[in-house]
């Protein structure tokens, strides 16, 4: 029988304590006590089996018994450049994201994004969507999930932390390619969705500078959510694709 899934972010040999939220989780939600075996990731690589030893009203303890770890993938990774989206539509996205195996979310600011809340509150909101897509798919790793940030501060991210990334936007006409028709050889792709208003000439000159593909995905104009989604989709199955074709 598969093993129920909780998170904890410090992951350790021995005995481990989960956190309230998690721990509310396994004793109210899931109905697990004192000697149920389940399982443990950090969303770093690490997923451990144990037993819970303890069981307190807001507190779990679990018995570690074993800890293997996968490496996070250095190269073919999906980076996703959103304009932010009102409300439920956003938390939507970031669980879908997280669940196709999309490796980096970056909320952005575009000229004519609707302005939306972006503190640490928001922040942790993102983490915790993740968090649960995780659980629910089985994913070992979690998506990173920056602070929103404005079409500059994104590119200069993605060139320093992807520094081989191809990056693509969506487009319509002659001039925009077929995004299936990438390379397969071309390691991460980061791909930018802007705001229902469009991105600005401004910003698109900005994407050019960065050697940006425009690329289309359907004769349709998508809502930034199904964007988003669409070339997870896309670029997250030619990645993972089992035969080798398409972005790997």
């Amino acid at each position: 029988m598969k093993l129920i899934r909780f998170y904890c972010e410090n992951i350790c040999s021995g005995v481990t304590e989960l956190d309230a939220v998690e721990s509310h989780h396994l004793l109210h939600v899931m109905r697990l006590g004192v000697g149920s075996e389940i399982e443990l990731f950090d969303g770093k690589g690490a997923l451990a089996k144990g037993v819970v030893c303890e069981a307190k009203r807001k507190s779990v303890r679990v018995e570690v018994e074993n800890i293997e770890k996968t490496a996070p993938r250095t190269e073919k990774r999906v980076i996703i450049a959103a304009s932010v989206a009102k409300g439920q539509r956003f938390d939507w996205m970031i669980s879908k994201c997280t669940e196709l195996g999309v490796d980096c979310i970056v909320p952005v600011i575009f000229e004519r994004t609707v302005k939306q809340a972006t503190g640490i509150s928001y922040i942790n909101r993102c983490n915790k969507l993740a968090i649960s897509a995780a659980k629910q798919s089985s994913r070992l790793l979690l998506p990173i999930i920056t602070k929103p940030l404005d079409i500059n501060e994104c590119l200069d991210y993605i060139n320093k932390e992807y520094s081989n990334a191809t990056i693509v936007f969506g487009g319509f006409g002659k001039e925009s390619s077929g995004i299936v028709s990438l390379s397969n050889e071309i390691s991460d792709v980061a791909a930018f969705i802007g705001p229902e208003g469009g991105i600005t000439a401004d910003e698109e000159k900005k994407l050019g500078e960065f050697g940006a593909v425009k690329v289309r995905l359907t004769d349709t104009i998508l809502r930034i959510e199904t964007a988003s989604v669409a070339f997870a989709s896309i670029l997250c199955t030619f990645r993972d694709d089992i035969n080798g074709q398409g972005v790997r």
